[in-house]
């Protein structure tokens, strides 16, 4: 195995005004465009290399046609990909791309877990992916920022700071066409991509692909296409586990396409297909990666599986302890735990350190309700497709969920659950403990009893927190002909030290009588509150209503963190103005919400008290989609 170490360079000038002179001022402005461009220009380069990287360590691709332009090759391989690169040195400071002796990236230093280099057939798992950005967190410095999921999420890199020099030089020192060969010098050697004109191998992407999965009906048949250029001699395989009962079609010299089938087992599994063509000594590849669906997390738990919740990743040899609670039965300890589908189960441990609950079906909610006062979470909480509520009696607090113990809480997460607050009570008061890392709360349907005196869904009070997500949700008053007076989020004396996103989120009949607004805390730069819908046909009172109290004294807030809010009420008039926040951020801020009177942007079937609608085509994009 390998050991590969690479340092890529780059730096960031700082520059000044030096003189009130025009020709100055412009020759500043030229500059500062440069700066930004090379930055732009340094980020592409390094991930044009990883890519080559990636092809060099799969090794099951050929080249069947390039081009030179200047210093910069642009290579069309066998699979259909086109690939930039442009070698050399450049200045600056990055990071280090090293390859551990167990083929897994390390980044930084830090081994990521993700696995680098081709294995038994299958190629690497994933290609990092490289940005810079201000990190507001530390006065606006510039990091390096790495994603390994194509750019869904991004870390920043410790010690990772993309300004200063040093003298280290790009990992691919050099590259020439050889013969038939295109070389390339990585790491201090020389690595052959065959140029092979004409020979392809490419898969055609079916419609029923989502995140990069095919995924397929268990015990049925099941076809894509591939691209294929066959000459005389040429041979076209598929390998799949004999589980999958993979084959070809018929194919003789001249072939441009050919298709595979599969007759995948008829219980969850998944694998990888790989399609080849052998032309001569060489030989061009093409995977999908392909799965059965299925309605039952736990069925898939049980066939190992991924289940993800935010980005925790949770299966069967991570947590293999999990249990099945069925109706009538009680948790009692910490742990992973599935619920089954139409059972009703009891949480009757209140201090609770590591808890995972899951419903069955993916498709219906599975009920645990909350016993004996308030649940306590010390270390983590994650919920996906749980139907949580209370037995109101014990239950003598203000508030419902609280946040215990003496180190802070690593995830609150909730996903695709149904949260029924008990009635008169704040969701949340996290007077204990230290803080929490991330709380995320994504895709549920959150419902609250009539109420007219304030309540709070997630009371902050004094604890330290990172990272706040809420986003797609639905939040609805659950009685007829009334109104939830309420405030989404507001702190004391605590303090976030990450980002808060409130992005498309769904309030129908959830006002803010008390505050006048949902948020209470003071926004930061960079924090958004975005495509969110606001619905009314109650509690209308006073006369001025904000989503957000103020901003932070002092921070330049942008527009396009907030943009696309939208009021709707049914009755033919009101007296409400909305907007964004009750205190103007800074000049030059639209801080205006338009409001639709008599108007609804739901289809026929809107249930206000069940928080269930489909939105009108003309305003897809806003509230929360749930379905």
């Amino acid at each position: 195995m390998k050991y590969y170490k690479s340092f890529i360079l780059f730096s960031l000038f700082a520059w000044t005004f030096i003189s009130c002179n025009t020709d100055d001022l412009e020759r500043d402005i030229d500059a500062l465009k440069d700066r930004v461009t090379n930055v732009e220009a340094q980020v592409q380069r390094l991930n044009d290399e990883m890519n080559m990287i990636r092809v060099l360590l799969d090794g099951n691709k050929t080249i069947t046609d390039y081009s030179i332009n200047g210093d910069t090759y642009t290579l069309t391989l066998s699979n259909g990909e086109t690939l930039t690169l442009t070698p050399g040195a450049t200045g600056g400071n990055y990071p280090s791309i090293e390859i551990g002796d167990n083929g897994n990236w390390v980044i930084g230093g830090v081994d990521t877990g993700w696995r680098a280099e081709a294995e038994d057939g299958e190629d690497a798992t994933t290609t990092p992916q490289f940005k810079i950005e201000a990190n507001a967190a530390d006065g606006g410095k510039k990091y390096w920022y790495v994603s390994y999921d194509d750019g869904a999420s991004w870390t920043v890199l410790e010690n990772g700071l993309a300004e200063g020099t040093n003298s280290n030089s790009n990992p691919i020192s050099g590259v020439t066409v050889n013969g038939d060969n295109f070389e390339i010098t990585f790491g201090g050697q020389k690595y052959l991509i065959p140029i092979v004109k004409g020979l392809e191998c490419i898969i055609n992407v079916p419609e029923s692909v989502t995140d990069g999965i095919w995924m397929v009906a268990g015990g049925g048949e099941s076809s894509f296409t591939v691209k294929v250029n066959l000459a005389e001699g040429d041979l076209v395989r598929v390998n799949a586990p004999s589980e999958w009962k993979a084959k070809l079609s018929s194919y003789t010299t001249g072939t441009t396409e050919v298709t595979v089938t599969v007759t995948p087992p008829s219980t969850p599994s998944e694998c990888i297909i790989v399609v080849e063509v052998t032309h001569g000594v060489n030989t061009a590849t093409d995977q999908i990666k392909a799965k059965t669906t299925s309605d039952s997390y736990w069925a898939e738990y049980q066939a190992g599986f991924d289940i993800k919740i935010g980005d925790v990743i949770i299966n069967k040899f991570d947590y293999p302890n999990a249990e099945l609670k069925n109706d009538g039965e009680s948790i009692t300890t910490e742990g992973l735990f599935f619920v089954a589908k139409d059972a009703t189960v009891s949480l009757s441990n209140n201090s609770l350190k590591d808890l995972i609950l899951i419903a069955e079906n993916k498709n219906e909610y599975s009920k645990v309700k909350t016993l004996s006062g308030k649940p306590a979470i010390e270390v983590k909480l994650l919920c996906k497709g749980i139907h949580l509520f209370a037995e109101t009696e014990g239950l003598t607090r203000a508030y419902w969920l609280n946040l215990g113990g003496k180190e802070a809480v690593e995830q609150v997460y909730f996903e695709r659950c149904k949260i029924e607050i008990p009635d008169g009570k704040n969701f949340s008061y996290f007077s204990g403990g230290v803080g929490i890392t991330n709380f995320v709360i994504h895709s549920c349907r959150i419902s609250m009893a009539r109420n007219t005196a304030s309540l709070n869904f997630l009371n902050l009070y004094s604890r330290a927190y990172e990272n706040i997500e809420i986003k797609n949700n639905i939040f609805y008053c659950r009685d007829e002909d009334a109104y939830c007076n309420s405030v989404l989020m507001t702190l004391g004396t605590g303090s976030i030290n990450g980002n808060v996103i409130i992005d498309n989120n769904t309030f129908i009949n959830i006002l803010n009588h008390s505050s006048n607004y949902y948020v209470t805390l003071p926004f930061k730069s960079g924090w958004s509150m975005k495509h969110n819908l606001v619905w009314y046909d109650n509690g209308e009172q006073g006369k001025t209503k904000a989503l957000i109290g103020k901003a932070v004294d002092g921070v330049t807030i942008d527009n396009k963190d907030f943009v696309n809010n939208r009021v709707f009420t049914a009755l033919a008039a009101t007296t409400l103005e909305w907007k964004i926040f009750n205190s103007i951020p800074g000049a030059g801020f639209n801080n205006s919400i338009e409001v639709a009177t008599a108007n609804t942007p739901f289809e026929d079937g809107f249930v206000d008290v069940e928080g269930k609608y489909t939105l009108k085509p003309e305003y897809q994009g806003i509230g929360a989609t749930i379905k």
